[in-house]
């Protein structure tokens, strides 16, 4: 048993005191009714009035007991209540390597011409199905030459949404792009029971220069999850800006880098999911309508405590009705 308030059962001690002052005061009314009764009813009375007052005087203890326990709102047991709950957990894999801050990316609900980098749009689509949560869960992963994991499934869309402000470079000190890892990192992020439907969206450029996506994308198949790859960035190739945000440097002069298409697509084929291409119009309502279609129905059961507060108020009100009644039946025997 718990209380929601158990400051108050300190005034359960009231009870000795009301228990202690009706049987003190009974011999001398007791004495009093057999003096009224006259010599043929006096045993009779006073043996009625004894009975009455030792239950009424048990009674009314047993009422400022039972008032004082209801006051301090007891609960005890548990009881299960189904809420709907939609079955599904999504995994978000951002890659994160510096490709994707190259600056050629369609901005989603933005003019067509608008452009921005790789990462951002990754970013603005992520929210956007977080923002279309159902009630299913999401874990957020970050991808380059290491992976980690920034949120873990939760439903929290405000966690979420901080979680998506630290996925960028750096976050990770590893340099270089895995995949395989990024995509491993999120199957672990989905919980242990399982979910009745599991998705992966996998947010890259498709650059890769260590690791294997595709060994990965037949884990994701195996555990089965639907993967979802978005390709991010254009077909020609965009300059790669460096920590400073200067072009980055390689062997042969700046560095370019564009979408891979065809290596994103085969991914998705691996797996046996989709791919999704946000130069083309209506990307993030394909990728709304991946996320509904993987959406299953359910309940889960949810467990609270009984509220107990009523049963103690209902016996209080029957030990005072029992109180009066004994009072009243102790007084009538005198008049006998």
């Amino acid at each position: 048993m718990s209380f929601a308030r158990p400051e108050l059962l300190w005034l359960a001690l009231l009870a000795l005191p009301e228990l202690a002052l009706g049987l003190a005061r009974a011999p001398a009314f007791r004495a009093s009714l057999e003096a009224l009764s006259g010599p043929r009813r006096r045993a009779r009375a006073g043996r009625a009035f004894a009975a009455a007052s030792f239950v009424g005087s048990s009674a009314g203890a047993l009422f400022v007991l039972s008032a004082v326990i209801a006051l301090a709102g007891p609960s005890w047991g548990l009881r299960g209540a189904a809420v709907p709950r939609s079955g599904l957990e999504a995994a978000l894999v951002l890659d994160v390597s510096r490709s994707m801050y190259a600056k050629d990316a369609a901005s989603p609900g933005a003019a067509a011409s608008a452009r921005v980098t790789r990462l951002e749009a990754a970013k603005a689509l992520a929210s956007g199905l977080i923002g279309a949560s159902g009630g299913e869960s999401f874990s957020l992963v970050a991808a380059k030459g290491g992976s980690v994991l920034l949120a873990p499934m939760t439903e929290d869309a405000y966690a979420l949404g901080d979680a998506l402000g630290y996925a960028d470079a750096a976050a990770i000190t590893s340099p270089g792009t895995d995949l395989e890892g990024g995509l491993r990192c999120a199957l672990s992020s989905f919980s242990a029971a399982g979910a009745r439907n599991r998705i992966v969206f996998l947010f890259s450029d498709g650059g890769e220069l260590s690791g294997s996506a595709r060994r990965a994308c037949d884990a994701v198949a195996a555990a089965g999850a639907r993967l979802v790859v978005v390709g991010l960035g254009g077909d020609s190739p965009a300059l790669v800006p460096g920590l400073d945000g200067k072009p980055l440097q390689g062997a042969k002069g700046p560095v370019r880098s564009a979408r891979d298409a065809k290596r994103l697509q085969s991914l998705a084929s691996q797996a046996g999911g989709a791919y999704v291409d946000t130069s083309e119009p209506g990307a993030a309502a394909v990728l709304a309508d991946e996320l509904s279609r993987a959406r299953g129905r359910g309940l889960r059961i949810e467990y609270e405590r009984v509220d107990r507060e009523g049963a103690f108020a209902l016996l209080a009100f029957a030990f005072l009705l029992i109180a009066l009644l004994a009072s009243m039946l102790s007084t009538r025997g005198g008049r006998a």
